[in-house]
């Protein structure tokens, strides 16, 4: 895999690249320490901003409590067997899990977290000031700073998934390494008067 081709997209239209509700790596740093985990708990929570569950186990977690942002990875299906791993494996038991983990990663300027190729679209958010949520709730908010999509998958401003490689269609995960996956298209006009 090569470094995929970015589309820009901007902050306030980066609601339609995390409407899909599907599968997402999760991606943070902070002092130098990195991780990337796969996380189905996420959502748009406005035009520009978006959400996420991190429960307080994971290595992850600390970095997102104390960095200032965090990056979305749209997971696609040709990297389903990487992001099992990614979600199987804690860096706590194996400092190494990114480099075993088989997934390519590159990063964008101005932002040091990793970002996984073989995603649909890419979106960096900068932590809002809610602790209690994170406390609370293991949930994180983020206003969106830079957002991309896959040059492959986005067309006129918008997704384009019937052209794409079936390998970028956005997964859902179930339980026990079971997924779906994004299927057929479908435009309709609605009925009534």
């Amino acid at each position: 895999m090569t470094q995929p081709k970015l589309i820009p997209v901007a902050p306030a239209k980066a609601c339609k690249l995390l409407n899909l509700g599907g599968t997402v790596l999760v991606s943070a740093e902070f002092e130098g320490r990195t991780d990337m985990m796969p996380a189905s708990w996420n959502m748009p929570l406005d035009y520009d901003k978006g959400a996420v569950v991190i429960d307080s186990t994971h290595y992850t977690r600390p970095l997102m409590d104390n960095a200032k942002y965090f990056a979305l990875g749209v997971a696609g299906e040709g990297i389903l067997s990487e992001l099992l791993y990614l979600g199987s494996v804690s860096k706590h038991d194996e400092p190494e899990k990114l480099e075993k983990s088989g997934m390519k990663f590159f990063k964008v300027p101005g932002y040091e977290m990793p970002l996984a190729e073989g995603c649909s679209a890419w979106v960096i958010l900068e932590k809002l000031p809610e602790p209690e949520m994170a406390a609370k709730y293991d949930l994180f908010l983020g206003r969106v700073v830079a957002a991309w999509a896959n040059a492959d998958a986005w067309k006129d401003d918008g997704w384009n998934f019937e052209e794409a490689p079936a390998a970028l269609r956005p997964t859902y995960y179930t339980q026990g390494g079971h997924f779906y996956i994004m299927g057929e298209a479908k435009n309709v006009v609605p009925t009534g008067e």
